[in-house]
């Protein structure tokens, strides 16, 4: 049941992706549109919280089909070496600085709480 509503929110983003012509993907702008339902509705579905933690724990699993495609296009990645290894460097130096913001940020908010 889980994996259907995930599907039917899935295809919806496609069709309101394709509809809106919006630079987005469409699952993801299915998942947007799952997260804005279950924001509202206020609690996560018990059905869709096992099947979701389940699909978390495998994620791995997913990058298997591009790293073994990434191994058949050997001479394009060569050539492109350069500019992928600075945007994985770049793109972890700003994972990092957004988590110590966001830390920072949690923190401070959990530690004036427990000071009033």
């Amino acid at each position: 049941m889980a994996l259907l509503v995930l599907l039917v929110f899935q295809w919806l983003g496609e069709i309101a992706a394709g509809a809106a012509d919006i630079a987005l993907p469409g699952p993801l702008l299915g998942m947007l549109m799952l997260l804005v339902l279950l924001t509202v509705y206020g609690q996560p579905l018990a059905f869709l919280d096992r099947s979701s933690n389940l699909l978390i724990q495998h994620l791995s699993l997913m990058f298997i089909p591009p790293s073994v495609g990434a191994f058949f296009l050997s001479q394009q990645i060569y050539q492109q070496f350069p500019s992928l290894l600075t945007i994985i460097f770049l793109g972890t130096v700003a994972a990092i600085i957004f988590m110590a913001l966001l830390v920072r940020v949690v923190a401070g908010s959990t530690q004036s709480r427990s000071d009033q």
